[in-house]
């Protein structure tokens, strides 16, 4: 009788974590360097050098948790702030938890989101561009997306022999506070559908999405489709990607959208070097054609090196140069979601057609 206690004590004791199993980490990036930029579109403005904070990719402290329910079904969430290691400042405006914050449920039926996180076309750029969508060599210098969704539903599906499917909806985007009130009607409804195939050496994504303001009547309605695909050869891989957004107002949609009828295309390569390192390089080309008649034309060529120190940290370098018509003014920002300004009539003084990185990356 003694032994049968202690066997179902122990029974019992091995049984409790199927329906207790949780964990809870604290995770983060910094990404520090120096950054120079030149050849400003702005007269009398010549260059800026500084020690910048998220040339790379975004520094950020988040937290992360997962709890199994049982039945392979486990609740997840994230929880991650975005800053300025350069002075302590938040970032994404100020936001506590701006980069993502999102609950979701995962099974074999997939996985369903709630929250704040990143839209397809930045999961998609970020994918296939080489410089990973960041540092002076990424594609949003001449072609900016949208880069997160507030609000939003998302749910992806299982991984069918190598494909899977995103799909997003917002009732509200949450470009202000004061669009989330009952009733209002400056509400931005977004949409996303965004396939993934992954087999070995290949990767193709696409991503089509709508957005559409409803604070007056001839709101536009953006539309934006982007196709892309890498393969690597082991000694080289190679990556391309087009794009087309058309009808983004900034008026209407109140962010930095400020395209008509744009559409770009990119090709770039990376490869290996000694035993620790990557050489990238990319060639990038856009073309706006707007309402005022104006043909917005702007070609960028980007080269990177990244070398690896450990599993967590690597250091890199990249440099850029943007080739800017008489009506375009595209800058080679290396803060992340700046993408392309306005210097005539806005009168910013971020567009420099040339610009230098040179930083360390660690991440915990």
């Amino acid at each position: 009788m003694h032994k049968k206690i202690i066997a179902l004590a122990v029974a019992g004791l091995a049984a409790a974590p199927a329906f207790a199993q949780s964990s809870v980490a604290v995770y983060g990036l910094i990404d520090m360097g120096f950054s120079h930029r030149s050849d400003n579109l702005v007269s009398g403005v010549k260059s800026r050098s500084a020690i910048d904070s998220g040339m790379a990719n975004g520094s950020r402290l988040g937290f992360r948790g997962t709890e199994d329910l049982g039945n392979g079904v486990k609740l997840n969430f994230v929880l991650e702030q975005g800053m300025g290691v350069d002075t302590g400042a938040s970032n994404q405006g100020g936001r506590t938890f701006g980069r993502q914050s999102f609950v979701s449920l995962s099974s074999g039926f997939g996985t369903l989101a709630l929250g704040r996180t990143y839209t397809p076309q930045n999961v998609l750029q970020a994918t296939i561009d080489p410089f990973g969508d960041g540092t002076v060599g990424k594609i949003s210098n001449v072609y900016a997306g949208n880069d997160r969704v507030d609000n939003a539903v998302f749910y992806t599906t299982p991984n069918f022999s190598g494909l899977s499917v995103a799909l997003v909806y917002s009732g509200n985007t949450g470009v202000t506070a004061a669009n989330e009130n009952v009733g209002n009607k400056g509400d931005q409804r977004f949409w996303a559908i965004a396939p993934t195939y992954v087999n070995g050496p290949l990767t193709v994504g696409a991503n089509v999405h709508r957005q559409k303001a409803h604070d007056v009547d001839d709101a536009r309605t953006e539309k934006v489709w982007d196709l892309g695909a890498s393969y690597d050869f082991g000694v080289v891989k190679l990556a391309a990607m087009v794009g087309q957004r058309k009808d983004g107002s900034v008026a209407d949609l109140g962010t930095l959208k400020i395209h008509d009828d744009a559409k770009f295309w990119m090709v770039g390569a990376s490869a290996p070097v000694f035993t620790s390192g990557k050489v990238v390089a990319s060639y990038v080309h856009a073309r706006d054609d707007r309402d005022a008649g104006e043909d917005w034309k702007a070609s960028k060529w980007a080269l990177g090196y990244v070398h690896t120190l450990s599993k967590r940290t690597n250091i890199y370098a990249a440099y850029a140069s943007i080739d800017n018509n008489d009506a375009s003014s595209y800058g080679t920002s290396d803060a992340l979601n700046l993408g392309r300004t306005l210097v005539a009539s806005q009168g910013d003084r971020t567009a420099y057609q040339k610009g230098f990185n040179l930083g360390i990356r660690h991440s915990f």
